[in-house]
């Protein structure tokens, strides 16, 4: 019976680790798409990917429709570079986000949707993770306000922004 403990928790032990390096091994060759690599690089940690929500073919027209013009009011990109093309909106659920902390969200997490045209990300926007349907505008893809993001106020940025594209 010593003789079989011998030989068994050797070969235990080396199945053991070998799965585990095995583990190891395959978490660390994850790759992430181009999406989740660019809200991992701004520092956060991605909860849950939902996947593509939304895919539609842009027009000038809707950048004065709702909700399109607050998806769009909140990019560092000008629209109209991608007038004609597909884009498409993914959702992910994010931790370490500065909306994490925002006043009635008890769920202490962020919703970025992801935009992207021709496989590269466009931009995003986001919004705290509330527990009820909160109506309001939605926040750059960093948490800032259309007044932080833009500097102005509502009525002086909706003025330019239909004069720009309507």
């Amino acid at each position: 019976m010593k003789k079989l403990k011998i030989i068994l928790v050797p070969l235990f032990l080396i199945i053991l680790f070998g799965c585990s390096n095995n583990l190891i091994s395959e978490n660390s060759k994850k790759e992430y798409s181009k999406a989740e690599r660019f809200i991992t690089d701004k520092g956060y940690l991605i909860t849950s990917n939902e996947g593509l929500v939304s895919e539609y073919l842009l027009d000038k027209k809707l950048l004065t429709e709702m909700p399109y013009l607050q998806y769009w009011s909140v990019q560092s990109v000008d629209p109209l570079s991608y007038v004609g093309k597909r884009i498409t909106t993914s959702k992910f659920i994010v931790k370490n986000h500065p909306l994490d902390n925002e006043n009635d969200n008890r769920n202490k997490q962020t919703i970025i949707f992801l935009m992207e045209a021709d496989n590269e990300v466009v931009g995003g926007y986001s919004f705290p993770d509330y527990d009820e349907l909160n109506k309001g505008w939605v926040y750059t893809i960093d948490g800032k306000t259309l007044e932080e993001f833009t500097g102005i106020s509502y009525p002086k940025w909706s003025n330019e922004w239909n004069l720009k594209y309507k």
